[in-house]
């Protein structure tokens, strides 16, 4: 397998190809200006080179050129849209032509400069001297003009010409720098695809796959090389972890099925005592209902450790049937109230339903209660006598929402953090003694996340705690 270069590598040999190829595009556009727009224009110096011809007719003319009546002659050999011109009397005064009159007419001033050239702002003047047939200075005669391609052509083309010549170099850097820039891209993308897809795969929990070769530049195959590293390692991991796991839900399910005889039969003998002993012979009563108390409990935390395991299991699925949500809230509420009657606890229970077709809604009936039962009896415990439990439902297109608030101490930050969690008892501070394995809140929170929707804590502004939570129809 070939190394692939390093990016470093291959940026610079990016740059210096978009350079070259930007210069040598940039001549060739040149070139073929050159060739063919430029013949149909003036050159940059042309109005330079009719100076020569205008000093020899001034040289001839001489003192001639003084007299403003041969001004037509003078005009007839400059080019007024290129050159401008000033005719200087040696014996003083402005003179004539397009250029304005200086401002020290003084010709003293001006005789140093007779038969030179110079600079100004972009304007290059030559002093050209007049002479008498007598061959004495008189005068002078100052030409102004540009060696410009747009003074030389002023057309609308021409500077059309120019902008394009001008912006040769950044069209064709611009153009090289997007080509090379995604074949670069083309070259990295597959690379960055395969990893983006891999590390999509890893946070899905789908580690059976082969990352392959990563290419690209040197960099990223060494990053796909470490990429695959950690799969295999942690795919290691989560394998051993599952089979952990896998091992401690069979001892689990093995030893809540080996308890369950003995802890029936002692119920059952329990039963048969509390049946056969008067509840006048206290000596004996009270030890028999202790047992079958204690075994009744001890049975029920058993199926809440089975109801626990069956949800962790990949094979554990709803059963969803069409219930008519509104007569099974009913006898929910009826049940409800009965046991809250028992505690002396108030429970107000309201439904809104904003359905545009009331009817029955597609839920698995079962584990629904199982949520509601588990929220309710977290709110009977911890809710005082005299105290109140609200229950809001609202239907909607989509699912349902349910809203249980009490009135009792309130979630404390440690609740907040942990309710959900497997086993957790609750803050001791608030503690109202033992009954419960810790697994209630956590099977609801398991079944409403199946049924596509969650559940949450927090405690209402009034006081209480308030569970809320939320299930899709299926």
């Amino acid at each position: 397998m070939t190394t692939p270069p390093t990016f470093r590598h291959q940026f610079i040999r990016l740059a210096l190809s978009v350079i070259l190829w930007s210069a040598l595009a940039s001549a060739l556009i040149w070139l073929l200006l050159a060739l063919t727009a430029l013949p149909f224009f003036r050159p940059a110096n042309y109005y330079e080179k009719q100076v020569p011809s205008i000093v020899q007719f001034a040289e001839e003319s001489g003192a001639k050129l003084l007299d403003s009546d041969n001004r037509p002659l003078l005009e007839g050999k400059i080019p007024a849209e290129g050159i401008a011109y000033r005719v200087l009397p040696l014996r003083g005064g402005k003179g004539y032509g397009t250029l304005p009159p200086p401002e020290n007419p003084e010709p003293e001033q001006w005789i140093r400069k007779l038969n030179t050239a110079e600079t100004r702002d972009g304007q290059i003047y030559r002093y050209v001297p007049l002479i008498d047939r007598q061959g004495r200075l008189v005068g002078m005669l100052v030409l102004s003009y540009q060696i410009s391609f747009l003074k030389a052509n002023d057309s609308p083309l021409a500077a059309a010409v120019l902008v394009l010549a001008m912006a040769t170099p950044f069209i064709t850097l611009g153009f090289f720098t997007y080509w090379f820039g995604r074949r670069l891209e083309k070259r990295i993308s597959p690379a960055m695809a395969s990893l983006m897809e891999g590390a999509t795969r890893v946070e899905r929990a789908d580690l059976d796959f082969t990352l392959g070769e990563v290419g690209g530049t040197r960099e990223l195959a060494a990053l796909g090389n470490a990429f695959e590293k950690m799969r295999q390692s942690l795919r290691t991991s989560l394998e051993s972890q599952w089979r952990a796991e896998q091992g401690r839900r069979e001892m689990l399910a093995a030893l809540a099925h080996d308890l369950f005889t003995p802890l029936t039969i002692i119920l059952g003998h329990a039963e048969n005592l509390l049946n056969r002993e008067s509840r006048r012979d206290e000596h004996r009563y009270r030890p028999a209902r202790a047992i079958h108390a204690n075994a009744e409990r001890a049975i029920r935390i058993l199926e809440e450790m089975q109801e626990a395991n069956r949800l962790e299991r990949a094979d554990f699925s709803l059963s969803p049937a069409p219930l008519d949500i509104r007569a099974y809230l009913e006898e929910k509420r009826e049940e409800y109230l009965s046991l809250c009657q028992r505690k002396g606890i108030r429970l107000h229970f309201s439904l809104e339903d904003l359905r545009s077709r009331p009817g029955p809604m597609r839920v698995d009936g079962l584990r629904l209660s199982q949520i509601l039962d588990n929220v309710v009896a977290n709110a009977l415990r911890y809710t005082p006598s005299r105290g109140e439990i609200r229950w809001r439902v609202l239907l909607d297109e989509e699912g349902l929402d349910m809203e249980i608030t009490d009135t009792g101490p309130g979630l404390s930050e440690k609740d907040l953090r942990h309710l959900f969690q497997p086993f957790y008892r609750g803050d001791p501070a608030r503690e109202t003694g033992a009954g419960h394995t810790g697994l209630g809140m956590y099977i609801a929170k398991a079944l409403a996340e199946k049924h596509g929707g969650w559940i949450a804590a927090g405690n209402a502004p009034e006081g209480g705690a308030q569970i809320r939570f939320r299930i899709a129809e299926l």
